[in-house]
């Protein structure tokens, strides 16, 4: 492969909205046949009566309830109404009506980044629907003033495109949820430069820095750490490969036949531990021989779930993360572990799970001075942070902040670096301070460069920096 270097689920509330929609809508085309096919007769003449809409967040599709009370369009509601402004209101109405908006009969939705919406009339009657941004379908169900279901629709497709006008409505009336940006429309090459600048007031980013990229043509970049010089390593994991990102700009292949490698990370005697995917191991690779020995191999006389991320403390002892991806390229059985957690390896080799109380355990890292670690729990959109015993055990254990992440890395003033739809930045205590906007969205981060002030940004199917204004935490 050519590579090139280069310099939750929710449902949406709207405020009231006088006059009705219908005014705004009466300047458009009427509703096509095949709108009125999709949504049938019932829904369309709600909608054009609409005066007011909402949304909450919703159950994902197991919790489907065709047309019962307490759901939006067949999902349970699990949160509060968020009011929307009109001029939104109306672009989503107009969107449900437009004829481009739909273009199948059934669409096979899933509970990923789901959004339901609910639109009122003044005589009570609603309009109402679950909408799978990740799939493109939505379900329907109409009811009448006193709550009695008067038509309802199985899952009809809308437009799936990134440029789907629920996609972006979504993408703009939930800026922190995860789920949602990781399926907000992507800008057009041609109209964004090489990278997004910071804002002015952006904190530990150099003013007026930009994200460049790197390198592209990978399959998906992944587990980016530095040595003590400041080159970066990063894996290309679909490729099986680790590569380094040298101090003076230089891209190469550091390793072919990775084990898969996904997470990695530096330890104080400059050995490499990776995640080895292939065989659900975690690895220790000697630079100069690139040699590798498998440190762990299972837990309990059972295969690991799949090592993610690791960090290693001052001392030797590490950290990793085992949730569970399934891989097209695994022969092995079904899930072996009962929980997926986080483990400990003594410098001694001894392995024990330091906490099962995981969704899905993702990214981690912890303190230069090893008394501090942070988790990511990437599907329970939380990050905790941990107390350090001195045998590895963990206490204390507290909510950091609610969003989860797939990497992690911290800077020199104590900032935890995250990464969702963006690269997201908190301080010690845990609130965001920063945001980072990037091309491709990010998997991971960690500071390099020989000054160590330089962000690298693990994104896709790219490489991607940016200058900052403060360097890297001591040991990553």
């Amino acid at each position: 492969m050519m590579l090139r270097v280069l310099s939750t689920t929710l449902v949406l509330t709207f405020a009231v909205v006088r006059p009705c929609f219908a005014d705004e809508l009466a300047k458009g085309a009427a509703p096509s046949d095949k709108v009125r096919q999709h949504l049938g007769k019932a829904a369309v003449d709600v909608l054009l009566r609409a005066e007011k809409a909402e949304a909450f967040l919703v159950g994902d599709i197991k919790m489907e309830k065709a047309g019962a009370d307490g759901t939006v369009g067949g999902r349970l509601l699990l949160g509060k109404a968020i009011p929307m402004k009109n001029d939104v209101a109306v672009r989503l109405a107009q969107a449900l009506l437009a004829d481009d908006t739909y273009f199948r009969g059934d669409s096979k939705g899933t509970g990923k980044a789901a959004v339901g919406f609910r639109l009122w009339t003044s005589r009570k009657e609603r309009f109402e629907f679950s909408c799978c941004l990740a799939r493109g379908n939505v379900w329907i169900a109409v009811k009448d003033a006193d709550g009695k279901v008067i038509a309802q629709g199985d899952r009809r497709g809308f437009r799936d495109d990134r440029a789907s006008p629920l996609r972006t409505i979504a993408a703009e009336l939930f800026p922190e949820n995860e789920e949602v940006q990781m399926q907000r429309p992507k800008t057009p090459p041609d109209s964004k430069p090489a990278g997004a600048t910071p804002k002015a007031d952006s904190g530990p980013f150099e003013p007026g820095a930009k994200v460049i990229k790197l390198a592209d043509g990978f399959k998906f970049t992944e587990g980016p750490t530095s040595d003590v010089a400041g080159n970066v390593y990063f894996t290309d994991q679909p490729n099986d490969r680790i590569l380094k990102w040298s101090v003076d700009g230089k891209l190469s292949t550091f390793l072919e036949k990775s084990g898969r490698s996904n997470g990695l990370c530096f330890d104080a005697d400059g050995k490499l531990w990776a995640c080895a995917d292939e065989n659900n191991e975690l690895w220790k690779i000697d630079v100069a021989t690139k040699t590798h020995t498998s440190v762990v191999k299972d837990f309990q006389g059972k295969k690991l779930n799949a090592p993610n991320d690791v960090w290693v403390r001052p001392d030797g002892g590490a950290y990793f993360t085992d949730p569970y991806y399934k891989r097209s390229y695994w022969t092995r059985g079904p899930e072996e572990q009962d929980k997926r957690g986080v483990y400990y390896v003594s410098p001694k080799g001894e392995v024990k799970r330091v906490d099962g109380d995981y969704v899905q355990p993702n990214g981690i890292v912890g303190t230069p001075d090893g008394k501090v670690l942070y988790v990511a729990d990437i599907k329970a959109k939380r990050t905790y942070a941990y107390d350090i015993g001195a045998d590895g055990s963990l206490a204390g254990r507290r909510l950091f902040c609610s969003m989860g992440s797939d990497g992690m890395t911290l800077d020199a003033e104590g900032n935890v670096y995250l990464t969702g739809a963006d690269v997201a930045v908190f301080n010690k205590a845990g609130k965001k301070i920063a945001n980072l906007a990037v091309p491709e969205q990010p998997a991971n981060v960690c500071f390099g460069g020989k000054d160590q002030k330089t962000l690298f940004i693990t994104a896709r199917q790219g490489l991607y920096a940016i200058q900052m204004r403060v360097a890297g935490a001591s040991r990553q």
